[in-house]
């Protein structure tokens, strides 16, 4: 899930501020922007961030506040410049692009290094912005939990369907049988065993009876999921049995109605699928 959070502290004698902000992604991936000075920290701070987020590519960015620049800031080496530039016989004064480099050169200047007051200050600041980052993800998810149920929903309308379908298949089968051996000139009696039989290996290859139960339990199961706490990961995996299943009622429906309904269900599963993968 997508997500941001923004905090700052004072650290030292500088002004911080903390930016946590995700994207989606299948996995965990923790990115830490520090200024160097400060890079004993990043195990830390990626640690924190692997306690409170599951999944998504996760970046935390600490900016240090330096304070503007001015122009005492600049007067320094901008007399240095002077005093090269007439020593190397350059003749000429500074213009506004030399003055910008070097306003641009101040303002990188080192960060102090934190005391332990300071690093207290950061990380009170870091838990400020994952649970602001957090509230952000909790929302997105309701909507995105609020939208796969809706898709299981469809998804058991649609077994429904495979089953009804499914159901009439033999009576059918048999209907069709007759006629093609009467439009075939061979008189058959339909309660002769060889129709009979064949009629009987027709309705076991077609039996769908076990893969709608298996499907409505995994429905059921993906909606218990949907009420716990971080449930991408298992709804991941029961996304497979999903299509598994509905693949397997595939293969063996001799109904266009069947196999109508196995088609809009395995878009509905890949659609349920896609959402997941924004779900921690």
């Amino acid at each position: 899930m997508t997500g941001f959070g923004r905090a700052s502290a004072r650290v030292g004698a500088l002004g911080a501020t903390v930016e946590v902000a995700s994207v989606n992604q299948r996995g965990l991936a923790p990115v830490v922007h520090l200024p160097a000075e400060w890079a004993s920290l990043e195990p830390e701070l990626a640690a924190r961030i692997r306690a409170s987020i599951q999944r998504g590519k996760v970046t935390l960015r600490v900016s240090p506040e330096r304070g503007a620049v001015g122009a005492a800031d600049i007067v320094g080496p901008l007399a240095q410049l002077r005093e090269l530039a007439h020593k190397a016989g350059i003749p000429g004064e500074p213009d506004w692009d030399v003055l910008l480099r070097l306003s641009e050169r101040s303002s990188l200047a080192p960060v102090p290094p934190l005391g332990d007051d300071g690093v207290a200050a950061l990380m009170g600041a870091v838990d400020a912005a994952l649970a602001a980052h957090a509230a952000m993800r909790e929302r997105e998810g309701a909507s995105l939990a609020a939208d796969l149920a809706a898709r299981l929903d469809r998804l058991a309308a649609l077994v429904d369907a495979m089953e009804t379908s499914a159901a009439g298949g033999p009576a059918r089968q048999k209907e069709r049988l007759l006629r093609r051996l009467a439009d075939l000139g061979v008189g058959v009696d339909p309660a002769d065993e060889r129709v009979l039989r064949e009629l009987a290996l027709h309705a076991d290859r077609a039996d769908i009876a076990e893969e709608v139960t298996r499907l409505r339990s995994h429905i059921g199961q993906g909606r218990g999921l949907l009420t716990q706490a971080a449930p991408g990961r298992a709804l991941d995996f029961l996304t497979q049995e999903l299509l598994r299943e509905v693949n397997t009622v595939g293969s063996k429906a001799s109904e266009l109605a069947t196999t109508q309904a196995v088609l809009e269900a395995k878009v509905e599963v890949e659609r349920f699928r896609e959402q997941v993968q924004n779900l921690e």
